[in-house]
């Protein structure tokens, strides 16, 4: 006997139509690149920078998909980070690889101060309405706080816990976004609602 489908509620049917999986898995792919990357696990530059392209456009994409459905909050927050990314790479990445000079530590410092201030507002705003989003959204301003605390301090210690933060940061992004193509697909209840 087949067993049927149990009906979406309108909440899943909402979320499902209004967040683009794409964004988070991107996300997650970016967040574990820049965690990898601090702490050396990753040592060819070029491979963090063709990930952060990869992920910077499609996040702007899916926030311009998002906007174009109605989510503004989407739309601010994949674009915003998006964007980001992209401009991470003359700050972090290509001087690793030899490409330009690298940035002063009092330029990149606040910069990444300012973006992890930033997330930490969308990290709110997304608690009031989705907890799970919320708290992906803290811990990539912990990610940013941390990677900016290890440019100025620069043990090793740092670094490592940017690492750490990076993978879980990536590996909620990830989550988040498997588990609405997984609610889009099967069309059963929501598993990180």
């Amino acid at each position: 006997m087949k067993s049927q489908p149990t009906p979406v509620s309108t909440k899943d049917q909402a979320l499902c139509q209004t967040h683009s999986p794409s964004g988070f898995l991107t996300l997650g792919l970016c967040s574990l690149l820049l965690g990898l990357y601090q702490a050396g696990l990753i040592a060819h530059p070029a491979l963090v920078a063709v990930g952060f392209v990869y992920g910077g456009l499609s996040q702007a994409v899916t926030g311009v998909h998002e906007w174009r459905h109605g989510n503004a909050f989407g739309a601010a927050a994949f674009v915003s980070c998006g964007l980001f990314w992209l401009s991470l790479l003359p700050i972090l990445v290509l001087p690793g690889a030899g490409i330009g000079q690298p940035f002063e530590t009092f330029a990149s410092v606040p910069y990444l101060i300012m973006w992890s201030l930033f997330i930490g507002i969308l990290a709110h705003g997304a608690g009031q309405v989705q907890k799970f989003t919320g708290l992906l959204f803290g811990a990539l301003a912990l990610l940013l706080a941390f990677v900016a605390a290890a440019l100025v301090w620069e043990p090793f210690a740092l670094r490592q816990a940017a690492c750490l933060i990076g993978v879980g940061t990536g590996l909620l992004a990830t989550y988040k976004g498997l588990s609405l193509q997984t609610l889009r697909f099967t069309r059963r209840g929501s598993l990180a609602a």
